[in-house]
This record gives structure tokens, sequence and C-alpha cells, in this order.
């Protein structure tokens, strides 16, 4: 069973582990695919704004510009160097105007997109025998709306071919060639992305929590009847283990009694009925363990009353006329404790009792109290606890020792059916112990 339970446990991680890469593969495609559409939308928005009227106006201005220079320069007015001045001129104000014609534009409203037009290259040629003047290489801003100077992206290149006019008879005439490339950038669309996948984002993370608490609950719930089956087998081998005493020494004493009325001495006959009812009783105690577990949900504290230290002395006193080979010591410093006697008793009972089993030869037992509650104190130096299962001794059939073989009698009943019995009276029990130290119960019960 334990070896299913690992192969489970091992399934079910190594299933986890592998659809965990396949959903973030999915999600990964996923985010490049919508990024790549906002790409596409944001480059065909900023093409179709090129063919508007507004563009073009501001176009106009800058290339009017343009043309002038060239004709001065075939003229020797201006040099190369004054053409990167000229266009700076003029920059704030074009800037100005295409960041209004991108705000009217309700197709970008969802994006913080800057948008960027270059002269990257302006050539012009004044006799078509000789090679062309370069007037500018490199990247010349003409307007644009990127201050922040993020990283940008190619939307468009376009290259104006036009000439200088002759202005008179003998006056030069010149062609010319700019290039410009148009750049654009989304400063938040990685946002823009991840809110189109917000809905495959949150089902993505609750399918695997999903399959995670799946997983955890199934194996959870196989453990937890395994446990069960194994109390159950236990109490099993137990309850039959502790019934073949008492049946041996009742075949025992009816063969007995079955023999001829000559052959039976008194003594025989007495220590005959003495075994029957010794037995009996045994029995009985075994089938109340069992009874008294299976009502305990049911514990009623109507029949409470203060017990004084004299009756607890009482009750004490009665469980060492029985063990005459246990040492008890008693300390008595409580007024009363408020509880039904019976269940007081019982609590009593199962401690000792326990003690005896596992090896106690001396058992003190304590009575103290405070403003608010009562403490029951009962120490023993057998064979003590381990840690570990401190917290499992009160379950319902546990015990100590496991297996087929038990050197201690009983059902496990009892420090369950204790537990119960405090926290009915809405009590608290600690247990302090080691391996091979003892043990120490101490109980508080609130007082009335």
């Amino acid at each position: 069973m334990k070896r299913k339970i690992y192969f489970l446990i091992a399934g079910c991680v190594i299933t986890v582990a592998a659809l965990a890469p396949i959903q973030g593969y999915f999600i990964y495609n996923t985010y490049k695919l919508y990024a790549k559409e906002a790409n596409a939308k944001i480059t065909q928005e900023l093409l179709r704004l090129e063919t508007t009227g507004e563009l073009d106006t501001i176009n106009h201005k800058w290339m009017r510009k343009t043309k002038q220079f060239m004709s001065d320069y075939t003229e020797g007015k201006v040099t190369r160097a004054d053409y990167p001045r000229i266009m700076k001129g003029m920059s704030d104000s074009l800037s100005g105007e295409i960041q209004q014609c991108i705000a009217k534009d309700s197709a970008l409203d969802n994006y913080n997109v800057t948008y960027t037009n270059y002269v990257t290259s302006a050539l012009v040629c004044k006799d078509t025998t000789k090679p062309a003047d370069t007037i500018f290489t490199g990247k010349m801003l003409l307007y644009g709306t990127n201050t922040q100077n993020v990283v940008e992206s190619k939307a468009s290149q376009s290259t104006w071919r036009d000439a200088t006019k002759r202005l008179g008879i003998g006056a030069p005439e010149s062609a010319f060639e700019v290039v410009t490339t148009r750049y654009y950038s989304i400063a938040n669309w990685e946002k823009q992305v991840f809110a189109r996948m917000s809905g495959l984002l949150i089902f993505s993370v609750l399918l695997l929590v999903f399959v995670v608490a799946l997983f955890y609950l199934s194996i959870k719930n196989l453990i937890t009847q395994k446990k069960i089956a194994d109390i159950k087998t236990d109490f099993i081998n137990n309850i039959t283990h502790e019934f073949q005493t008492p049946l041996g020494a009742l075949d025992i004493a009816v063969k007995t009694l079955q023999r001829k009325d000559n052959m039976l001495t008194e003594e025989q006959f007495g220590n005959s009925i003495a075994i029957i009812e010794r037995q009996n009783r045994r029995m009985q105690k075994l089938f109340a363990q069992v009874t008294e577990a299976s009502l305990t949900t049911g514990i009623e504290t109507g029949q409470a009353q203060p017990i004084s230290c004299e009756e607890v002395q009482d009750m004490i006193s009665d469980f060492a006329l029985s063990h005459p080979e246990i040492t008890i010591e008693c300390e008595m410093n409580a007024t009363a404790i408020y509880m039904d006697k019976f269940h007081l008793g019982t609590i009593f009972a199962n401690l000792l009792d326990n003690a005896v089993k596992y090896g106690a030869d001396t058992i003190k037992i304590a009575l103290s109290e405070t403003d608010k509650e009562t403490i029951i104190t009962v120490s023993d130096n057998g064979m003590g606890i381990a840690e570990k299962e401190h917290k499992l001794i009160f379950d319902k059939f546990y015990r100590v020792e496991k297996g087929n073989i038990h050197t201690a009698k009983g059902l496990g009943l009892g420090l369950y059916y204790v537990k119960q019995i405090i926290n009915a009276y809405k009590g608290i029990i600690r247990i302090e112990s080691d391996k091979g130290r003892g043990s120490s119960f101490t109980i508080s019960i609130p007082q009335a």
C-alpha cells in the first residue's frame, strides 16, 4: 500500500511538473501572438495616418524648406552644415503639430504611442556627369513625440526625389534625393498585451491550482483511508489478543466444573467460580471500553459536582489495593474538583492503569488550583512516550506499541476516552514525556 502511495505521489508530481511548462509555453505563445497583433495594428494605423491631409500639411512644411536649401546649396549660398540647423529650427513646431494629430486618432487611444520621422539620407547632384554630393547621412529628427528616448521600431521608409528650378538664364539646375524613415514605439504595450491576456492568465493559474489541489486532496484522502484501514486491522488484532486470555481461562474453568462431583474438591470449585467471575468482569470491561468510545460524542456534564480531595484519595486508594506492588504518592493542595464523579474516576483509572501497563512502579499524583482552574498532574517512571507520538496517543485505537505482539494489554481507547471527557468539561490535557524517562500528564479543568 505504501508503494502505491509513493507511486501516486511521484506520478502527481511528474504530472504537475509537466503541466506547468506546457501551460507556460502556451501562455508565452499567446503573449507573442498578441504582441504581434498589437504591433501590426499600430503599424497599419500609422501608415494610414501618413496618408491623411494633416500629415501631408506637416510634411509639406519641411519639404519646402528642404527644396529651398537644395536650390541655395546649388548656387553656393549655403553649406552642408546649414541643413541640420535649418531642420532643427522647424523640429519643435512640427513635433507639436504631429502630437495633436496622433491625439485625435481614436484607434491609438489604448496605446501610449510615439511617432518619429527622421531624415536618414540627403543627396544633391549638380552635374549628372559627376558623383552626387552627400548633404547628410545618419539620423536627423524632423518631428516626433518620443520625448523619453524609448526604444523604437521601424514603421516605414520613403524616398523623395525632386529638382531645383532655374531662377534665370544660365542658373544651375540640380536633382536631389531625401530619404526619410518613420519609427514608432509603444510605451506600455506589455501592459496592454497582459490586459488582453488577463482572462487566460487567471484561468491558467486557477486550472493549475485546481489540479494541484485535486492531487493533494486525493493523496490526503488515500493516506487517511490507509490510516483508517490500519487502525481497524490493529484494533481487530488487539481485541482478538485481549479476548484470548479470558476465553482460555473460562474454557479451563468450565471444563473443571464439568468434572464429576466426587472428583472436584471444595477449593477447586471455589477457584473455578472465582476465575469465571474475574474473566467475566474483564470481558465486561473490554466491552464497556468499546461502548464508551462509541458514545464519547455525547458526554453529559450535567451531573458535575464538587469532589473533595478525600473522595479523590478514596478513588486512588481503591486502585492501590488492587496493585500493592505500585508506590503511589499523593499531594492534595486543592479544595475540590468540579466534575461528575464517574468521569473523574474514569480519568484516574485510565491514567493509572496505563502507567502500570507501561512499566511504572512509582506514580505521583498532585492536585492544585488557581483562581480559574483545578490542575491534576499524574506522573510515573515508566517506559515513556516518544515526542513524535505525543499528538497520536489521544487518537481512537492508537497504541504506542503496534503490530500483533503487545507487552501491554488494552485496546487503545483509554486515553482517547480521557481526552473526550476533558474536552466535554472545556479542559486541557498536556503530556510531557520522552522515551525511557517516564510520563507526566497535566489536566486543567475550569472551576465552576
